[in-house]
């Protein structure tokens, strides 16, 4: 059975927060809409319930490492909805922390990913795939680094490469 894309729209806006180990305490009704969930699907559940298989698991390695590092994320997404359905998004991700400095959840919010992001990142995603299955996840991250240095220029951050790319 064919997967059917859910598309954002330009002024659709997906927010979410998760406690520190990715379950969701927080999510608007945006993201209930588009990934097909109930509140009471949703709240309470790991963040990777709406993961699609498409994704290669080196994105979300990295994105943890920063996170946990607590520094901010933007990355491309390719989500799982309900009834065989799937969106993609251009998320940014960052921690919040309390008055003492402690890292209390992370936030994010997430836009429609640009035609121009989708034509470079989506093939980007399937050879990082391929690369996972057949030479690990290590080979595929690898891969992911390349990339970005490929497409840095001069001392641009990871963020801002992904911005350009977006925008």
């Amino acid at each position: 059975m064919l997967e059917e894309e859910r598309k954002l729209s330009s002024v659709d806006i997906i927010v979410s927060q998760t406690d520190l180990d990715g379950f969701i305490i927080y999510a608007n009704p945006i993201f209930y809409k588009i990934a097909g969930y109930s509140s009471a699907k949703l709240i309470g559940e790991n963040h990777n319930i709406i993961r699609h298989p498409d994704m290669p698991k080196a994105i979300f390695k990295i994105l943890w490492e920063r996170l946990k590092n607590r520094e901010d994320v933007y990355c491309f997404i390719k989500n799982r909805a309900t009834n065989n359905r799937f969106y993609w998004v251009f998320a940014y991700i960052r921690p919040s922390f309390n008055k003492d400095g402690a890292a209390r959840n992370y936030v994010s919010t997430r836009h429609a990913i640009s035609n121009k992001a989708r034509d470079i990142i989506e093939p980007l995603y399937k050879e990082m795939l391929t690369l996972e299955k057949s030479q690990g996840e290590e080979a595929s991250e690898e891969l992911f680094k390349n990339f970005m240095e490929q497409n840095r220029y001069k001392s641009q951050s990871d963020n801002e490469i992904m911005h350009n790319i977006q925008y």
